[in-house]
């Protein structure tokens, strides 16, 4: 069956070449659409009549529509065999599905990791100096990074010899479909407030960090999973073990999140979290306050914001934010299964009631079906940290690996075989 709204284009295909390489241009474009993205990219290779199907416009939305995903984005290292001790870096896209890998870039960032973002841009962390933000588009393969390391206001915080990027996020304004970077400075001193910073990445002209007013109370690191940007809003989990400490008396309670709007650029109400998540504050008599903080995790599933609490010996339940103005959480999923002690993050919700799991102790990716109780292996990464979803389309990924097979008309036929 034809893709759905190809039919008048398809007709002026066909009058521009009935034929290519020995089978109809209809014939074609069914055949490619029933491929994975990574051998339409290497029939593009065969001819130009074959390049031209595979990167029309139309052929490119209906093949995103036969083949939505998910894809993740992660690093990856590789020597080069020679014994010098010489590595290979940059970033897989990787088809979930099937565990193929869909391209790989390769960058000159060693030591760096993907930022937890769901976008069509990729964010890469730390490098070679724990200050480094670098943003990669898969497509063309170029990176963006700003000429100073840090903004002009806090150049004197370089000196002090301890400073550390507490945490880093990246997103895009709807309205504008700016993508900015916004991330949060230590000192060192843990009952000190963070300093923040903001770039702007918009493909034009030189990346630049701006000082910002930093953050109304102390929020967690981003390396606990305890934040999240969704729909150009960046969610920090508040630090309530130094708010218990050093703010005796304020309203706030295990659970708090405080917005930051990445257009307006400023920080929001302090965001209350689900009311039996909070009512941890009554376990500080027999619990640390860090004990409480470990059960409490921030996810995107779907577009919405989740607050992940677990605790030991119970279920982990997923609350979904359903109201913002109005502070409103519900619970959709109560989980009794034995991933707190892997320590599991979750990071896609699928269609088919699956969740993805990431498993922080074994560098795992791991579906867990809602509907029968069981458990699936889907990929192993380098770094637990290292992992993006990626929302660009797949038929750009031109590059990368290079792909020296050629197709004959019998071999994308066998290619079809094996692939349905």
């Amino acid at each position: 069956m034809a893709p759905p709204g190809t039919s008048k284009r398809r007709g002026r295909r066909g009058r521009r070449a009935s034929r290519s390489a020995g089978l109809p241009l209809d014939a074609l474009f069914e055949i490619m659409l029933r491929l994975p993205a990574r051998e339409v990219c290497r029939l593009r290779a065969v001819c130009r009549s074959w390049r031209a199907v595979a990167s029309d416009r139309v052929f490119i939305d209906a093949h995103a529509s036969c083949h939505p995903g998910p894809y993740v984005a992660t690093c990856f290292s590789e020597d080069d065999g020679g014994g010098g001790g010489d590595e290979s870096c940059g970033v897989d896209i990787i088809d979930l599905s099937s565990g193929d890998i869909v391209k790989s870039i390769y960058t000159d960032v060693t030591g760096s990791r993907v930022q937890r973002t769901r976008l069509d841009l990729v964010c890469l962390v730390e490098g070679p100096s724990p200050l480094d933000v670098t943003v990669l588009n898969p497509v063309t393969g170029a990176t963006y990074s700003p000429t100073k390391s840090i903004s002009e206001d806090y150049e004197h915080l370089l000196n002090s010899g301890r400073l550390t990027m507490e945490s880093c996020a990246f997103g895009k304004v709807p309205s504008t479909g700016e993508y900015k970077a916004l991330r949060l400075l230590g000192s060192g001193n843990p009952w000190q407030l963070c300093d923040c910073e903001i770039m702007t990445v918009n493909g034009a002209g030189t990346l630049q960090w701006r000082a910002l007013q930093g953050p109304p109370l102390p929020v967690c690191s981003s390396n606990k999973m305890r934040s999240v940007v969704i729909n150009g809003v960046v969610y920090f989990l508040l630090d309530y073990s130094r708010l218990f400490c050093t703010n005796d008396g304020m309203l706030i309670r295990p659970g708090n999140i405080v917005p930051f709007n990445l257009e307006t650029e400023e920080w929001m109400g302090t965001l209350n979290g689900p009311k039996p998540v909070a009512k941890g504050r009554d376990m500080i008599v027999i619990s640390s306050t860090l004990e409480i903080m470990e059960q409490l995790s921030l996810a995107d599933l779907n577009g919405s914001l989740v607050m992940v609490h677990a605790v030991y010996g119970s279920p982990m339940d997923l609350w979904f934010l359903s109201d913002l103005e109005q502070g409103l959480w519900v619970k959709r999923y109560s989980i009794d299964f034995q991933y707190y002690r892997n320590n599991a993050y979750p990071l896609l919700l699928l269609d088919d009631e699956k969740i993805v799991f990431l498993l922080r102790g074994t560098n795992v990716l791991q579906s867990y079906d809602l509907k029968d109780d069981t458990y699936t292996d889907i990929l192993e990464l380098e770094d637990f940290r290292s992992v993006g979803i990626y929302t660009g389309n797949l038929l750009s990924l031109e590059g990368g690996r290079p792909f020296c097979l050629l197709y004959s008309p019998k071999m994308l036929l066998l290619s079809l075989a094996e692939a349905t």
